[in-house]
């Protein structure tokens, strides 16, 4: 995978199972870089394109720009809708087609007393599991302590259920320690993921296998 743009001289490769970091020194050039990646990825100009192979894929949809570590929500509505709607497929399933049946039956039986019973004109519709499943606060078991927990296990759902193949997480060496970083990089060997650290400095030892790339204060790309 490929970023480019007209800010860097020439495009990035964006390489699996390792870390990729790219650093801007200068502050004024990072703003600016930072401020055009967010505005393309809300489809508000096209100074940056991604190219896997020898397709555009749409950065809108396939990254995700990432600002707080401590803010990511593996339970959050986007994510959600897409396992609601992955379990409601699977009630259709050979395994639990009969409970799905039985349990509609039930429900509508209990339903149709309720309605004899109201005092008002009711009718029902068909069931909706996806509302079934937001009734009962169905949602990933997601107790974990650690920020890096978290967030590979937030990545791993997102690339899995919004077909996410790109994560930018802005300034990530303030989040993660040495020790994080090397459970990062286990993370990424393990899993076709994709990971681009933008960074406005670095200070922190590089690692053998990162693919790092500076643009330094002159602007010149090292």
């Amino acid at each position: 995978m490929n970023l480019v743009t007209e800010y860097l001289e020439n495009s990035f490769e964006i390489k699996a199972k390792t870390i990729n970091t790219l650093v801007i020194e200068d502050v004024e050039y990072f703003t600016k870089f930072l401020k055009g990646l967010i505005e393309a990825s809300n489809k508000e100009n096209e100074e940056f394109e991604l190219i896997e192979g020898l397709k555009k894929l749409d950065i809108s949809k396939s990254s995700e720009i990432i600002f707080d570590l401590f803010n990511i929500e593996v339970n959050s509505a986007s994510i959600l809708k897409k396992l609601y709607a992955e379990l409601e497929e699977d009630t259709n399933s050979e395994e639990v087609y009969s409970k799905k049946i039985d349990m509609e039956s039930s429900l509508l039986n209990l339903v149709d007393d309720l309605i004899y019973r109201s005092r008002f004109s009711l009718k029902a519709g068909q069931v909706n599991y996806q509302n079934i499943f937001k009734a009962i606060d169905l949602k990933f078991d997601y107790d974990k302590n650690s920020l890096i927990e978290r967030l590979t296990e937030y990545i791993k759902i997102s690339s899995e259920l919004l077909d996410k193949k790109l994560f930018i997480i802005v300034n990530l060496d303030s989040f993660l320690s040495q020790k994080d970083l090397d459970e990062l990089e286990s993370f990424l060997c393990y899993n076709e993921i994709k990971l681009l650290a933008l960074q406005n400095t670095i200070t922190r030892q590089v690692k053998s296998c990162e693919n790092l790339r500076i643009i330094d204060k002159d602007l010149c790309e090292i």
